[in-house]
């Protein structure tokens, strides 16, 4: 009778530990199936038409994004625009293709600092990428 008791507890603690395995292993696989590393600093591009922008003179801003994951995901893209010489400014971009454009005229001659801002379902990132006016 002693030994039918251990038997019945350590089948029961047994099926226990298996379902709590069977469990984590379920959630470890949900959280494997998105983005496993998180965007790099490499992997988002700028890029403006006319490749020199003038003062002035619209030009269009390009954010392009090298990462599969991320590229096929719809995100909400800002540019906060910074100079020592203007004050800043926040514009919205909108997807066209695989790429986020906006227009932008600069007021101003200077060497610039346009920080992207992407904000995914869970995630917000920014990205500061250089960029220079001329006359």
């Amino acid at each position: 009778m002693l030994y039918r008791t251990i038997r019945t507890r350590k089948r029961k603690g047994t099926a226990g530990v298996l379902a709590v395995l069977s469990i984590l292993l379920l959630l470890s696989g949900c959280a494997s199936s998105g983005r496993s590393q998180p965007l790099k600093f490499s992997e988002v591009s700028l890029a403006s038409e006319p490749a020199a922008p003038k003062v002035n003179q619209e030009a269009k801003l390009i954010v392009k994004v090298d990462n599969a994951s991320y590229a096929k995901q719809e995100a909400e893209v800002q540019l906060q625009i910074n100079s020592k010489s203007t004050l800043p400014s926040l514009i919205d971009m909108t997807k066209t293709g695989d790429n986020y454009e906006a227009a932008y005229s600069f007021p101003a001659a200077a060497d610039y600092t346009i920080t992207i801002h992407m904000y995914y379902e869970d995630e917000h990132y920014s990205f500061a990428k250089p960029l220079q006016v001329g006359e």
